[in-house]
C-alpha cells in the first residue's frame, strides 16, 4: 500500500485520509493514521478540538458515564499520566483531556479548525474522495472518514435552549 505526501506539502498533494470532525473519534483516527505512516488532516468546524464537547457547554453539562470510559485506553502511560477530577466528568474537564490529547501525540499540525465541509465526492475513475470546504479549498485523499456527530444543529438547539433555561 502506497503513502502519499505528508499534509504540508503543496497544495493540490493527494493525502492518504481526511478525517471530518475532531471529537474523541476524530481525534483517535488521525492518531492512528499518523502513527501508521499515513499522510492525514482533520477537517473541524468549531474553533477548537472536542466535537460534541467543545460545542455543548451549557451549565451542568457532563459525561453520563464514568471518566475512566471516556480515557482513550491505547496508550498505558497516557492512561498513567492523566488523573480525572471527578467520576463524572464535567464538560470542562473533558475538553482539557482532548487538548492534552491533541497536544501530547502532535495532533495539531494536521487539524485545520474553523473549516466546515461543504460537500465530499467520491471519483471512480480516480477512487479518491474530493472533499471541498467553505473556502472553497479541495482536499483530495484515498479515504474520507466521516467522525462528526449526526445531527450538529440538533445538538446546538437543544444547548441553546438549556443555556437560555439556565439563565432564567
Amino acid at each position: 500500500m502506497t503513502k502519499t505526501q505528508a499534509p504540508d506539502g503543496p497544495a493540490g498533494d493527494r493525502l492518504d485520509a481526511v478525517v471530518v470532525g475532531a471529537g474523541f473519534t476524530g481525534l483517535y483516527m488521525l492518531h492512528r493514521l499518523l502513527r501508521s505512516g499515513y499522510s492525514a488532516r482533520l477537517l473541524e468546524a468549531g474553533s477548537g478540538v472536542g466535537g460534541t464537547w467543545y460545542h455543548n457547554r451549557y451549565p451542568g453539562a457532563r459525561c453520563d458515564i464514568e471518566s475512566m470510559d471516556y480515557s482513550y485506553s491505547f496508550d498505558d502511560d497516557l492512561q498513567q499520566e492523566w488523573k480525572w477530577n471527578e467520576r463524572y466528568a464535567p464538560q470542562a474537564e473533558l475538553m482539557r483531556y482532548l487538548n492534552h490529547v491533541a497536544d501530547r501525540y502532535e495532533l495539531r499540525p494536521h487539524i485545520a479548525l474553523d473549516t466546515t465541509v461543504t460537500s465530499a465526492r467520491f471519483d471512480e475513475t480516480t477512487t479518491t474522495w474530493a472533499v471541498t470546504t467553505q473556502t472553497g479549498e479541495t482536499v483530495t485523499a484515498r479515504w474520507c472518514l466521516m467522525a462528526t456527530c449526526g445531527n450538529r444543529a440538533k445538538v446546538r438547539r437543544h444547548a441553546e435552549r438549556t443555556r437560555r433555561r439556565a439563565q432564567r
